[in-house]
């Protein structure tokens, strides 16, 4: 059954190629110049005769492809993240983080959070391991060791796996290619308040056959302060390693094998676990070919291997309670990019993954203590293996081009606690967008729809119908949204996108049952983003984004949980010769349009929020090689909470008391020196 279910979805994307194929043959073949689209070349020009995003310390990024957004994670930005993915991420317009303490924050996208957001860790595939969502995927990448992050928007992409209904994120590395014998590195120091340290050392090195990458990176902060002096739990210290060997026999070729590890331990303040252990260790091997036979481009192929390890207990606490969880995940792509002609390319590609998760817990009748706990066997408690296949193209135009992609991704789902069970799905996903481009602007309209199965948190809740049972019987939520979108990119730069859509199915999680409940229900989003860039001189500049999201449960008539309000910000800038000042002003409204104890995976709503606004200030020196930033958040250190925040109740330091919400850091300064050599 399973490989005839395999054999259509090959049938399917072979038709669709094909379709793509007699439309790009028919067309007549063009210069390689004139289907180019220019605005690489036009933002490129403009950025070298404007500061554009120049500017050392980054407050916030534009978009400028439809419905993508690049970050360079290496710049030093506002607000200071944490060592994880999600405390970069809050650097764009559209996410939100759940503070849980210092880092571990759940990020969700356009009040889309959990899997909603496929996240892809240089091509792999990384889950988290605990039930209460202490290390969601983020926290186990450390986003200044990579050389881009970028964000597609809506489920507008399906090359990536799974797709991402809210949205999909690459952390991505840069291979390489040395023409002769080199070596080039570069090196970080970042101290801050309530002793924050971060050290980064970065080193490549190679031959026109051969290369080594290595990266080696540390972080760790006490706990923090909120604008009233309370002491909020939120230390953390961690640990990443990575290894990169890479063989270059030709120009055309390349060939790496990888290990990273990573290890690290925290505190939280909405919870009394604690996180004794939260470690990573990882294997890729790539193969990237560029050739040239007949319509095929280049072939990408990649397998990977990752295991996550993570001990919570309350031993410090003398309460005799801790639980360790592992997730391996295994799997690989491989894909072909194809053109026929100058105007037409196409990748078509197959992906597999098998993850696995299991747990072992202190019974505290029988065990006492971390070395009961690290005694007992492993149990697992649920498996997925996904298989997919996906074609994506794009088609050039005159003034623009058509971008469409299909996808079929076959589950194969095991539950073995509770009652057990097994089930299979066949999801489809697909887009099509249309981006027209004028000498100035950019347009972009695209439908999108997003098949996602039910991931391991939802599936452990508690069946609405039958408090005793897990959630396995939860359909698979489905995501239809239109996108559509301007930007203009001159001496003045705007950048807009807004979207609706519809979702069938959507995944509830409402704690207000007697267990946390999963259930189906039918929901409409909608929302958007405004980005302005102007250069008042060659020196001054102001940035402003506003972000606005919205959700309605349809099913009940309320509103979504977990929806961000309306949130602005404003940048001003001032560059001079080696030096570089910013103001930084954020504002969030209130937020009255809550559904007390449901919302996502990564959290309930708690109750209504007011709004408030913190004010940051930023500099930068530049000399050579040697770059020294620094700034100061929440400068008139205000107390609080964003609206998308876990409760406080874990806040058990000594002297003070469990907060309602985790507050936000109060007023935080400090200073990061880069060297590159």
């Amino acid at each position: 059954m399973y490989h005839s279910k395999l054999m259509i979805s090959i049938a399917v994307a072979l038709g669709f190629l094909s379709t793509s194929f007699v439309q790009a043959t028919e067309a007549n073949p063009t210069d390689t110049q004139a289907v180019e689209t220019t605005q690489e070349k036009k933002h490129k020009q403009h950025c070298d005769n404007k500061s554009c995003d120049d500017y050392l310390v980054v407050t916030g990024e534009l978009m400028r492809d439809p419905a993508k957004v690049v970050t360079d994670p290496k710049k030093p930005r506002l607000p200071l993240p944490a060592y994880d993915g999600a405390g970069y991420l809050k650097t764009i317009p559209g996410f939100s983080i759940a503070r849980k303490g210092g880092a571990g924050g759940d990020p969700s996208l356009r009040g889309m959070g959990g899997s909603r957001i496929s996240i892809v860790d240089d091509g792999q595939h990384v889950y988290g391991t605990c039930g209460g969502r202490m290390d969601p995927p983020t926290a186990y990448i450390y986003p200044e060791a990579y050389d881009a992050i970028t964000v597609i928007k809506g489920p507008q992409t399906v090359k990536y796996g799974p797709v991402g209904s809210a949205g999909t994120v690459l952390f991505e590395k840069d291979r390489h290619s040395f023409s002769e014998k080199s070596l080039e590195g570069r090196a970080s120091v970042t101290g801050g308040s309530f002793g924050r340290e971060d050290y980064l050392v970065e080193i490549k090195a190679g031959t026109e056959t051969h290369y080594i990458d290595f990266d080696a990176n540390k972080s760790k902060s006490d706990h923090y302060q909120d604008g009233d002096g309370t002491t909020i739990q939120s230390l953390y210290d961690r640990n990443n390693y990575n290894f990169a060997l890479g063989w270059t026999p030709d120009e055309s070729t390349v060939v790496e094998l990888a290990y990273g590890s990573s290890s690290g331990e925290a505190e939280y303040a909405d919870r009394t676990n604690k996180a004794r252990v939260i470690d990573n260790e990882n294997v890729t091997f790539l193969l990237q070919k560029d050739v040239d036979f007949y319509w095929l481009n280049n072939i990408d192929f990649q397998l990977y291997s990752n295991e996550n390890d993570h001990v919570m207990d309350q031993f410090d606490r003398g309460v005799n309670a801790g639980t360790n969880v592992r997730r391996k995940t295994a799997g690989g792509h491989l894909s072909f990019d194809i053109s026929a002609n100058v105007k037409w390319e196409t990748i078509v590609g197959l992906d597999y993954m098998d993850s696995k998760h299991k747990g072992r817990s202190i019974n505290q009748a029988e065990d006492n203590g971390l070395d009961d706990l690290l005694a007992k066997p492993f149990m697992q408690d649920m498996a997925y293996i996904n298989t997919g296949l996906f074609v994506e193209s794009s088609y050039q135009l005159n003034q623009g081009k058509i971008l469409t992609g299909l996808r079929m991704d076959q589950w194969q789902t095991s539950l073995y606690v509770a009652h057990q069970g097994s089930r299979d799905d066949d999801l489809f996903s697909g887009f099509v967008r249309y981006e027209f481009e004028t000498d100035k602007s950019q347009y972009y309209i695209g439908g999108g729809h997003a098949q996602r199965i039910p991931d391991y948190w939802e599936f452990m809740k508690a069946d609405n119908n039958d408090l005793s049972l897990k959630a396995f019987d939860l359909d698979a939520e489905k995501t239809t949204q239109l996108d559509v979108g301007w930007i203009y990119q001159d001496d003045i730069e705007i950048s807009t996108a807004f979207y609706y859509g519809k979702v069938a199915d959507y995944i509830l999680i409402d704690a207000n049952t007697a267990k946390t409940a999963a259930y189906n229900i039918d929901a409409t989003i909608w929302g958007g983003e405004l980005g302005l860039l102007y250069p008042f001189t060659d020196q001054w500049s102001a940035q402003t984004t506003v972000s606005y999201s919205h959700g309605e449960n349809d099913t009940d008539n309320t509103p979504l949980g977990q929806i961000s309000p309306l949130e602005g910000r404003i940048s001003v800038n001032y560059e001079a010769e080696n030096w570089t000042a910013g103001l930084f002003w954020r504002m969030v409204a209130a937020q009255d349009r809550v559904a007390i104890g449901q919302g996502n995976i990564s959290g309930q709503d708690l109750a209504e929020s007011s709004g408030f606004g913190t004010l940051a200030i930023n500099g930068s020196w530049k000399h050579d090689d040697i770059l020294v930033s620094f700034g100061i958040e929440n400068l008139f250190d205000i107390t609080y909470a964003e609206h998308v925040s876990r409760s406080g109740a874990g806040n058990d330091i000594p002297g003070s008391s469990p907060l309602f919400q985790v507050n936000e850091p109060g007023r935080t300064a400090w200073v990061k020196l880069d060297y590159n050599f």
